[in-house]
């Protein structure tokens, strides 16, 4: 008897802390979100607006802006799309 409430214990605390490590992932944050670019894409710059709401991401590559566009789109909350505009775009070449 003793041995099956060691072991209904150790199965508790197992699945206790798998489901802890499971929901502890990096809190979200639009900025964790648009910096993220930064380590999957070569891009210029990124920038959220302060007051206005548009999300600047300026890409080397102009074939990358489609596949950042979709990449920050399905990786922003719903609250974020709605507040957000996103504009990816590529200036390279262009000079001052």
């Amino acid at each position: 008897m003793k041995n099956k409430f060691g072991l209904l214990i150790l199965g508790c605390v197992i699945a206790g802390s798998s489901l802890f490590w499971y929901t502890h992932k990096e809190p979200y944050s639009t900025e964790v979100v648009v910096n993220s670019v930064w380590d999957k894409f070569e891009v210029q710059s990124t920038q959220i607006g302060g007051t206005d709401p548009v999300i600047w991401i300026d890409v080397y590559n102009k074939n990358d802006i489609v596949k950042v566009e979709k990449y920050v789109k399905e990786n922003l909350s719903k609250d974020d799309l709605e507040q957000y505009e996103v504009n990816v775009f590529s200036n390279k070449g262009i000079t001052y």
